[in-house]
This record gives structure tokens, C-alpha cells and sequence, in this order.
């Protein structure tokens, strides 16, 4: 593919659900501005975001028409001005940021040089494009925030999605016990795959407080990763060990987040309101949690993939993520065909 050109790529012109809203559009590559570098994308991934985004509710807003996503493993074709020329050729991921003037869905993506990382050289463009999103927002909410370590219990809700299963991946990583949560009997299997030690069905279980003060060996849970929010907060907040650590990313619920301030005092509880953007900015730690994954991939982490469709079938991907059944990163390939 030449570096300007006619391309393919996912945009929407109005808000509502994805599937409602977003059209593949042929797009002329525009000259690159100084600092970004432009990529030929061979898979991007989907993320729950991508739904906030197209109806308006994400961290960015859209700028109508919008591209959409952050996600994706290909090879720089280009480069601006400012950029270093010897970069061309090299397979990079993207890192996810705060934007809404870039998108990676479709043939060519342009992104700043500072929020590109590496294409480790283990994976494949599937895994690659699955990579850092997922496995960015575990480690700085787990690592640098918590500090989770071998005598901490981790709570995670809503398991099965991608940043659950990075959570309990890199958790064991550090020793911890993970205690995952899921609505679905036929998640449980692919949770204990995953390395979850104790799995709660979270609908099935009249007192989720005692259950997890149980698993807990009585101690109770130090961290809890929580992308539920409204009321399910006073579901576990009995079972909260001292000194927790609550990472609030995501409203699943899509109610206000309640809080009953009592069980909180007494684990001298701390909240975050969580988003990997408000750490990937900061190039040092951004370079910190680059290292430290490329090793967990070089022994072997892997990220979970739900299923890899082509371009052709990329409304039918995010059909797939609107049904809530898969286990992990939904792909778009696009070389498949080629």
C-alpha cells in the first residue's frame, strides 16, 4: 500500500449504537502532520470503548465525522517531518490515548510517535493489535497505583472482558490471589484458564460481601478492579480488607456510582476514578510498563482472543461485542485475503 493513497476505513457521521451508526468509508490519505507517523494496518481490535465513543459518553468526545479506535499492529509506511526517517519499515502497536482526531480502524492509521510501542516479535498481528491496550490498563491501575504483591486479594468483577483477563493475568504475575467475578456459568472454565483461583457467579450469590471475606481467608480483598460502578459497590464493600484499593474504570451499570461511606472508613479505603489515558502521558511510566510487559511476553503471556474476523465482516465484530458473550479482545484482520 502506497503511503498516500485511497483507503478503507470505519467512521460514523451521528451518534447511536455502533452497529447503527458506523459505515466503511474510502478516505484519501492526507499529508501527515510533523510529529505522527502512519501505519498500514494489518488487525485492530475492538474495546468496549468504542461503544462509549459512538454514542457520545467516552473520556473523548467525537468530532463528527469520526474515525474509531485505538488498537491496532502494522508496519510504519511513513512518517512526518519531525519524525525519525529510519522508523519506516518497523512493526509497532498503537497505544491508546485521549484523542478525537485519530483513529486506527481500517487500511491506514496515523498516530503521534509517542504512542507507538512495539510489535514483539512472539506474537502475531492478532495478538500484537490485542496487546496494550488491555494489559496498559491492568498494570497502572494494579502496579502502579496498588501495588498488588503475593499477600493481596484481588477482586475482579466482570472477569471475562479483556481488561479483567489482563487483570487476573498480571495479578498471579505478581503472586497475588484473584477472586473473579462473572454473571455466566459457561465463563468459568475460560476464568480458571486464565488463572483465576476462585470464580464467583456474581448473580447466584445471595451475600457477595461474606463469599469474598471467605475466599479471602477472612482477611478480606486489598484491591478490587471495578468496571461496574452504581450501586454494586455496596454488594463487596463488607468484604474490603484494610488499607484497600478501589479502581473504578468503567459503568457497566450506567448508573451513578453510591457509596456507603461506613464499611469504606473502616478499610481505610481509597476510590480511584480510573483511566489509563491519565497515565500514558507520562513517557517515563509509559516506558516502565512497555518494559515490564515485553518480558511477561517473552515468558509467555498471551492475551486472550475471543475471535479474529476480516474486514469485510467488521459490523458483524461489533455485533459480537454488543451480545456480551465473547471472552476476550475481538479482531478485525486485515490481511486476511490479501
Amino acid at each position: 500500500m502506497n503511503e498516500l493513497g485511497r483507503f478503507e476505513a470505519l467512521r460514523f457521521h451521528g451518534l447511536g449504537e455502533p452497529v447503527d451508526v458506523l459505515q466503511v468509508d474510502c478516505l484519501e490519505a492526507a499529508p501527515l502532520a510533523e510529529e505522527d507517523v502512519r501505519i498500514e494496518v494489518a488487525a485492530f481490535a475492538l474495546n468496549r470503548a468504542d461503544w462509549l465513543y459512538t454514542m457520545g459518553w467516552h473520556y473523548s468526545v467525537p468530532e463528527l465525522p469520526s474515525r474509531i479506535g485505538s488498537e491496532c499492529a502494522g508496519t510504519i509506511v511513513a512518517v512526518g517531518a519531525a519524525v525519525d526517517h529510519s522508523l519506516i519499515g518497523k512493526k509497532v502497536c498503537t497505544v491508546p490515548f485521549d484523542n478525537c482526531t485519530y483513529g486506527v480502524q481500517g487500511g491506514l492509521a496515523d498516530v503521534p510517535v509517542d504512542f507507538i510501542a512495539p510489535w514483539p516479535t512472539e506474537l502475531s498481528a492478532e495478538e500484537a493489535a490485542a496487546t496494550w491496550m488491555q494489559y496498559l490498563t491492568a498494570y497502572f491501575a494494579l502496579i502502579t497505583i496498588a501495588d498488588i504483591g503475593t499477600s493481596d486479594f484481588l477482586f475482579v468483577p466482570a472477569a471475562s472482558s479483556s481488561a479483567g483477563l489482563a487483570a487476573i493475568q498480571l495479578a498471579k504475575l505478581r503472586g497475588a490471589t484473584v477472586i473473579a467475578g462473572t454473571r455466566s456459568p459457561s465463563k468459568v472454565d475460560p476464568l480458571r484458564a486464565a488463572g483465576a483461583d476462585h470464580i464467583v457467579l456474581t448473580t447466584e450469590t445471595a451475600d457477595l460481601a461474606e463469599t469474598l471475606r471467605r475466599l479471602s481467608d477472612g482477611s478480606g480483598v486489598r484491591v478490587v478492579f471495578d468496571p461496574i460502578g452504581g450501586d454494586f459497590m455496596q454488594q463487596y464493600d463488607a468484604a474490603l480488607g484494610q488499607n484497600a484499593r478501589i479502581i473504578l474504570f468503567g459503568l457497566l451499570s450506567g448508573e451513578q456510582t453510591q457509596l456507603n461511606l461506613v464499611p469504606l472508613v473502616r478499610a481505610n479505603a481509597v476510590i480511584y476514578p480510573y483511566s489509563m489515558f491519565n497515565h500514558v502521558t507520562d513517557a517515563k511510566a509509559l516506558t516502565s510498563a512497555i518494559i515490564f510487559i515485553e518480558e511477561a511476553v517473552k515468558h509467555g503471556l498471551r492475551p486472550v482472543i475471543d475471535r479474529v474476523f476480516e474486514w469485510p465482516e467488521v459490523l458483524d465484530a461489533y455485533r459480537r461485542q454488543d451480545s456480551q458473550a465473547q471472552i476476550g479482545k475481538i479482531i478485525v484482520s486485515m490481511e486476511h485475503g490479501k
